[in-house]
């Protein structure tokens, strides 16, 4: 049978950001085609429900978050891991007028309100748990190049400036890492080198206007990432990051066709799709959220759409 395409329109041109839309909790319609936006009300979540970590932590992260339950570090987990979290988190202090040399943070990335305003529309479809202490959101897609990544730093960014807690973007894409290029960073000294216990973990601060987002890549390419998950999954390293940070967004590699997807996917709580239109054939979705299991996918991010309507109709609408 022919496979058929999601969209007939044509994807977005090079260099201008996708426009997602999001369909809801993971169903694909009849036709094989995931629908546009379906919004739903966020999820709201009670002020006394999440943890933000030890008291030592709460103390030197309380200029952007509000202060919460003590939080037991997990055995598996060294205490350089927590070290590292503290040295990333804590506020230092500098000259006036002098930026601070050992604080390293990325590049600060120009992503249109629009966009901005797209994925904050994707992550409040998804319906968390608001009793959780925190909420672990991975994206993946059925291949390269639909735009995942883009997508994961706009949700993170959203994110954080919404609920204002400590926000983590984490890249798990450990083949073909890109974090690197997206925020002009170093490649090397990465969650891949951390695990093969190499280097202290690396969180790097986000830009100067989101100070509440930390950000990890994945370090060097790595031929076998499979064992990478194990590790993460061993070591409960995830465990460990939802005592410390309220959002977690998780940058996933394309699950469709690697054998470790399910291993992959259990990193998160909910997951996205993401989906380029005029690219990603329906096919292809049908069997990834076969893959996943539509129990866990909360909706399909659709790039590239064509919009019809007038600019200035989109944002009123």
């Amino acid at each position: 049978m022919a496979t058929r395409s999601v969209k007939d329109r044509q994807p977005v041109p090079g260099g201008t950001p996708p426009s997602p839309a999001v369909s809801g909790e993971g169903q694909i319609p009849p036709s094989g085609e995931p629908s546009e936006i379906n919004e739903t009300p966020p999820v709201t979540e009670k002020a006394g429900d999440h943890t933000n970590g030890t008291p030592q932590l709460i103390k030197e992260i309380e200029q952007i978050t509000d202060a919460g339950e003590e939080t037991t570090p997990d055995p598996k987990l060294s205490a350089r891991f927590f070290e590292s979290i503290n040295e990333a988190l804590a506020p230092r202090q500098k000259l006036p007028g002098f930026a601070d040399p050992h604080m390293e943070r990325v590049n600060s990335i120009q992503l249109p309100p629009w966009f901005i305003d797209r994925c904050r529309r994707a992550y409040m479809a998804v319906p968390f748990d608001s009793a959780a202490e925190a909420r672990v959101l991975g994206v993946t897609s059925a291949a390269y190049g639909e735009g995942k990544t883009s997508v994961a730093i706009g949700i993170a960014t959203a994110m954080a400036v919404d609920t204002k807690k400590p926000t983590l973007l984490i890249e798990c894409d450990f083949a073909a890492p890109s974090f690197h290029k997206f925020f002009g960073i170093a490649e090397a000294g990465g969650l891949s080198e951390w695990l093969e216990g190499g280097s202290r973990l690396r969180i790097v601060r986000g830009a100067a206007v989101v100070p509440n987002l930390f950000v990890i890549p994945a370090g060097l390419p790595q031929s076998e990432p499979a064992r990478f998950f194990y590790q993460l999954v061993d070591r409960n390293v995830f465990e460990g990051l939802r005592g410390v940070f309220g959002n977690v967004v998780v940058d996933l590699p394309p699950t469709l066709n690697i054998s470790y997807s399910s291993l992959a996917c259990a990193l998160a709580d909910r997951l996205l799709i993401v989906a380029r239109s005029g690219v990603t054939l329906s096919d292809d979705l049908e069997s990834l959220v076969t893959r996943i299991g539509k129990d866990r996918v909360s909706g399909i991010v659709l790039n590239g759409t064509d919009f019809r309507t007038p600019k200035w109709l989109r944002m009123l609408l």
